[in-house]
This record gives structure tokens, sequence and C-alpha cells, in this order.
């Protein structure tokens, strides 16, 4: 008596994948693999948790610049209280898109350090919460404090362009290695 083996590749819906697809995709792409892997609903509610965050920290670096140059240009203190109480949105949203941003890198191809335009985005990240909260924040204390307004500190419109182009390396993703990433491919 023979043994009939069943074919289950015609069980599948067409494209799906089974692990042994996955995995033996995985051994052509060394280094390529995450420590960890999100499964498909979680990847996918982490990605747009992190879209909307990134979104949303824009937006409010947009309106504290805009609201910074119709201030400027009218010299009244009311348009720094604008600035100070939006500026309170922009360190939670950056702090998120920062968090949720980590956990995608671990946990896709991308990682934290192999690619430079992960890094960049990281640098961004950073640089734009450090100067909301070191500089941006107390000139804008200062200046409602006081009842005077002063001049809209540089970062203000910087955060502008450094949150762009994060945009641009999200969508873009150069695929230049950093040497730690080199080392791995």
């Amino acid at each position: 008596m023979a043994l009939a083996l069943k074919d289950t590749t015609a069980d599948r819906p067409a494209g799906a994948r089974t692990t042994a697809d996955h995995q033996a995709r995985q051994t052509r792409r060394p280094g390529a693999r995450p420590a960890r892997r999100l499964g498909r609903r979680a990847h996918k509610a982490l990605l747009v948790t992190h879209v909307l965050t990134a979104v949303g920290w824009f937006g409010v670096a947009v309106t504290v610049a805009f609201v910074g140059v119709v201030g400027s240009s009218r010299d009244d203190v009311a348009f720094y209280e604008v600035i100070q109480a939006t500026l309170r949105l922009s360190v939670p949203l950056g702090l998120a898109a920062a968090a949720t941003g980590i956990l995608l890198s671990v946990t896709t191809k991308w990682g934290l350090a192999r690619h430079w335009w992960v890094v960049a985005k990281e640098l961004g990240t950073v640089a734009v919460i450090a100067t909301d909260v070191l500089v941006v924040a107390p000139t804008m204390a200062r200046a409602v404090d006081s009842g005077t307004p002063g001049e809209i500190p540089g970062p203000v419109y910087a955060h502008c362009v450094v949150l762009a182009l994060a945009t641009i390396l999200s969508v873009v993703k150069p695929r230049a290695r950093t040497p730690l990433g080199a080392r791995r491919a």
C-alpha cells in the first residue's frame, strides 16, 4: 500500500507563505532578520501609531513656526502664549514617535544602526526634542513672563526642516549601510 502525501499548496491562497517559506527566505538574506518579529496585525498597528504620532508632531512644528512668523510681525506676546501652549504637545508626540520608531526598527530588517537613514532619523528626533526642551520652551516662557515678545529662536523653524527630512528618509529609505550594517550583510 503506497502512502499518498497531500499537496498542501493547493489549500493555501495564491501568494500565501508558510513558516517554512519565511524561514527559507530569511536564510537567503543573512543579517536581515530582526531579533524579534511582530505579527502582521501588531506590526501594522505599530506602524499606524508611528505615522500618526510623527505626522502630529510635524503638524505641531509647522503650527509653532507659523504662529512664530505671525507673532514676530505683530510684536504681540499672545502669540508666544500660543506657542508655549502648543509646545506642551510637541515633546509627548516626539517621545511617542521616537518610541514607536525604535520598536519598529528593532522588529524589522532596518535595525537601530544598520542603515544611515534610521540613524539620521534618530539623531534628528533627539535634536528636535532637546531643542524644544532646552531652547524653545524657555525662550517662550521668558517672553510670556516678561510680557515682551522677543525673537523667535531658530530651532522653531529648523524643526520643520528636520522633521520633513525625516519623513523623506522614511519614504525613500536609502540603502546605504552603516559600518555595523555592512558587517552583518
